[in-house]
């Protein structure tokens, strides 16, 4: 008894790996899934509220945010509406001159062309008054807020 034993032990293990190595998922690595969602300046649709969500801007900061792209002098930022990769970042709320402003990255994401290496490449920089809800381009070499204004 003792013989079949050690002879069929082996043939049952085997048997029970194969039938449970079946049972498992199989994965196909020969394709990625890219998340192809519209750019934030794209959609005009109404979001859930963004107050409760957060790192989200309000749906006011959304409109305002895609009226100075739509017009902005700068040349980073007009290609990437043209290209509808736009999109934006809400960095963090800071004090500044005695108002709080929301910190606001624009820009779009980039990728290698094997889909490695995904990252968020920063075309302009705005602050946008909470009190007054006007909108301030930042210009970085000076530290300074510049007033836009709707043409």
């Amino acid at each position: 008894m003792k013989k079949y034993f050690i002879y069929l032990m082996p043939v049952c293990m085997t048997m029970a790996c194969a039938d449970r190595s079946d049972q498992q998922g199989k994965t196909d690595t020969t394709t990625a899934t890219v998340n192809a969602a519209p750019p934030a300046a794209a959609t005009a649709e109404a979001k859930p509220d963004a107050d409760d969500v957060p790192g989200a801007t309000p749906a006011w900061a959304d409109s305002l945010i895609m009226a100075y792209a739509r017009e902005s002098s700068n040349e980073l930022i007009k290609y990437a509406v043209k290209d509808s990769s736009l999109t934006w970042i809400l960095d963090t709320t800071e004090k500044r001159d005695s108002a709080e402003y929301m910190i606001i990255h624009l820009g779009h994401h980039v990728e290698e062309e094997d889909h490695s290496n995904p990252r968020f490449v920063t075309d302009g920089w705005i602050y946008i008054n909470t009190a007054t809800r006007k909108l301030y381009e930042y210009d970085v070499p000076a530290d300074t807020l510049i007033p836009w204004q709707k043409k």
